[in-house]
């Protein structure tokens, strides 16, 4: 996820330079998914300037639930879990202290969700 001060013009970018594909517009969040081709991966571009910008996150069943599994096995998280367009996203430290982002889909009942 990236945030853009400009939504539009970063779509411009990321459908015309990069040849990505929209996949969903989310307005009253601000957001534009783009697809990769082939994969279900996708770029977020938004305006909320309170979300992190991770890289990649990684997808799993259910954030609140995985977040408390990996305190319980005695690891760290950085961000707690929060809301965002599809369902939550937390962000785990590794031993190492690498963030590691996570998602789920439980507001999509699990299945990602295109225009």
């Amino acid at each position: 996820m990236y945030y853009v001060e400009n939504l539009e013009e970063a779509a411009k970018f990321y459908e015309e330079i990069l040849g990505l594909k929209r996949g969903w517009t989310d307005k009253k969040e601000q957001m534009i998914g783009f697809l990769f081709p082939e994969t279900n991966s996708e770029i977020v571009i938004h305006k909320d300037e309170t979300l992190p910008n991770p890289d990649i996150t990684y997808q799993v069943e259910n954030v609140e639930e995985f977040c408390q599994y990996y305190k319980n096995q005695g690891y760290k998280i950085e961000l707690e879990p929060i809301k965002v367009r599809c369902g939550k996203l937390a962000i785990l430290l590794d031993p190492d202290g690498n963030r590691i982002p996570i998602i789920d889909l439980t507001k999509f009942d699990g299945q990602a969700k295109y225009d």
